[in-house]
């Protein structure tokens, strides 16, 4: 059997095309968005394709037919293949100094100005980059595309350094300025980020910029759908399913059950994260790289900060208007955690304009709340901690004498500037933490006609029903299970009930009593 080859690592069409590596052919779309329009932005979470994406389209307005080959763009009728010069931008290499966006751009332009004989350099980047489009389109009597990938990188590591950031905006905005000024040079051009542009002054003179972030029509554009799968990567989910010991629609259910689940406007089909797909097909392993591939400081920073239930913060319902003016610059938890890739699109609301977030899939899940357990417990959760380990045993075991004072010494670990122990609602995040990272199905401020349980955990054989007070009795918290009839909606789903009353201290931090029935 041929071995597969799979791009890891790399984003550049031809190489992947002539280096014989597995390819999912996104040249359709690519073809009618590029004929569709001339300006254009589209946000995408980081590791998406975005990349990948630009690459295509930069070997197709080069005319680089023969890479084609094979593909719905090189198979396809009335394609104009003719070349033309091609201007690609990537911020992703820009470290967060102002002299060095400067050199990255200069760099870019250099081998511009050699390639078109440019020979009077002034110093503006602006009129640099005024200067090479005109030149480019006049050297090679073609108008020019320019694709520019990454464009909010600086924006988003500087963005806690006001001074900074403003130093990287003073820079962009009259680069970015020069797409307009120069409308009859350009045959397209497309901008690619994980921000919205809408709010930020970098674009003000850029105002005709078309936001494709939600539009159904290339919804699919970035990142991989099941029937892509199905088409182009079925030997590789072959492969894997002999690897697991399962057929193949076995096997397509455990990918989609961890990287699947994204939708980027109201009638998207499901998308696959492709790096994680991409990854875990080439190593025959379910394993879970995109969150550890690097989670953006602003974002935790912006975790750090919250007081919010943490189950209301990753299920969150959004308007429309909302989410098509996202920006860096936004301080709403969700809508930050939306444009990350940490929530996608669950379902739409066209009447009220109202968008449904949620958590994708299980690998975003683990990876979300594996960053939450520091902020909330002071500690890491690794593959073999023996006291997680040992709370997993208990609760699947229905010791729950076991469970709570494995809980209560976990919890006591918390140290005192992390603790926001002045409201019982840390207590609850932080439980319902801990038990989600344990694989566990748990609901907090659960519904019922009389209250709300604080949290209701559910295993194969046992259904707990927990309620804390802070600074209260466990006692008191065992009466208000029994006075609202807590446990009554379950007495019929055949699992055994377990309820316990847990009381903290805002001294301690940690549990300081308990009553189970």
């Amino acid at each position: 059997m041929t071995q597969l080859k799979y791009p890891i690592g790399i984003e550049t069409f031809s190489e992947i095309i002539e280096g014989g590596y597995q390819y999912v052919d996104k040249t359709e779309v690519i073809y009618k968005l590029t004929t569709a329009g001339k300006y254009f932005f589209l946000s995408r979470p980081r590791r998406f394709g975005k990349s990948l994406m630009l690459s295509t389209m930069e070997a197709y307005f080069e005319g680089r037919k023969e890479l084609f080959e094979g593909l719905w763009l090189g198979q396809a009728e009335g394609v104009d293949w003719t070349p033309r010069p091609v201007l690609r931008l990537n911020f992703i290499s820009a470290k967060s100094e102002s002299a060095d966006l400067k050199l990255v751009l200069s760099n870019y332009f250099c081998e511009w100005e050699q390639k078109y004989g440019i020979d009077e350099i002034t110093e503006s980047l602006a009129q640099r980059f005024r200067n090479i489009i005109a030149k480019a389109h006049e050297v090679t009597g073609q108008r020019v595309v320019v694709l520019i990938d990454e464009y909010d990188k600086v924006l988003v590591n500087t963005m806690h350094n006001e001074e900074l950031h403003t130093e990287m905006k003073t820079i962009l905005r009259p680069v970015f300025s020069i797409l307009k000024e120069s409308d009859r040079h350009i045959h397209f051009a497309m901008l690619t980020g994980v921000s919205r542009f809408s709010k930020l002054s970098i674009f003000s003179d850029l105002n005709n910029l078309n936001d494709i972030s939600l539009d159904d029509r290339f919804c699919t554009i970035c990142g991989i759908t099941e029937a892509e799968l199905r088409r182009d990567l079925s030997a590789g989910v072959e492969a894997f399913a002999a690897q697991q010991g399962t057929d193949f629609e076995g096997m397509m259910q455990i990918l989609k059950e961890n990287y699947d689940g994204y939708h980027f406007s109201e009638n998207c089909p499901d998308i696959y994260n492709p790096f994680s797909l991409i990854n875990s097909l080439a190593s025959l392993k379910i394993i879970h790289r995109w969150f550890e591939s690097g989670t953006p400081t602003f974002l935790v920073e912006r975790i750090k900060h919250t007081d919010e239930d943490i189950t209301e913060v990753l299920n969150p319902v959004t308007s429309g208007y909302s989410l098509s003016t996202l920006s860096i610059t936004d301080t709403d938890l969700a809508n930050l955690l939306y444009q990350t890739g940490y929530l996608t699109i669950k379902s739409y609301d066209a009447e009220e304009d109202m968008y449904q977030l949620g958590v994708p899939n299980k690998e975003v899940e683990i990876g979300l709340y594996r960053c939450l357990l520091p902020l909330y417990n002071g500690r890491e959760m690794t593959s073999n901690d023996t006291e997680l380990y040992k709370l997993r045993k208990a609760i699947r075991a229905g010791e729950a004498e076991r469970f709570v004072a494995l809980l209560r010494s976990f919890l006591a670990g918390v140290p005192q500037h992390l603790s926001q122990g002045q409201h019982e609602i840390y207590y609850e995040n932080n439980i319902y933490i801990i038990l989600r990272l344990l694989g566990f199905s748990v609901e907090t401020e659960y519904k019922t006609s009389d209250g709300r349980i604080d949290a209701l955990l559910k295993t194969a054989n046992y259904i707990y029903i927990l309620e804390l007070k802070l600074n209260g009795t466990a006692e008191e918290a065992m009466a208000q299970i029994e006075r609202k009839n807590y446990a009554l909606p379950f007495e019929i789903d055949g699992r055994q009930i377990i309820r316990i009353g847990l009381s903290f201290s805002k001294e301690t931090r940690t549990i300081d009593g308990w009553v189970i029935a």
